[in-house]
């Protein structure tokens, strides 16, 4: 289990952009302790998140055709 220093300092974040990802349910983690409890987050949860971030390279796509714009015949300049 690893604290929350110690995952922003593994994802090269701030502090604050993890207890976003906790509290916006995109990061899973425990609670121990009493009251709001100390946050841990394990191991397994957070390669499932990085996981989950990773974005695949898109194979070669077809360049999209050219933009044709109408030509403006009262505008001259």
């Amino acid at each position: 289990m690893m604290t929350v220093r110690e995952v922003a300092a593994r994802l090269r974040i701030s502090l604050s952009s993890v207890y976003l990802l906790v509290d916006g349910g995109r990061l899973a983690h425990h609670r121990v302790g009493a009251r709001r409890g100390a946050i841990r987050i394990d191991e397994a949860d957070l390669a499932a998140y990085l996981a989950d971030c990773r974005k695949e390279m898109a194979e070669e796509q077809p360049t999209p055709p050219p933009v044709t714009r109408p030509k403006l015949k009262h505008i001259k300049l």
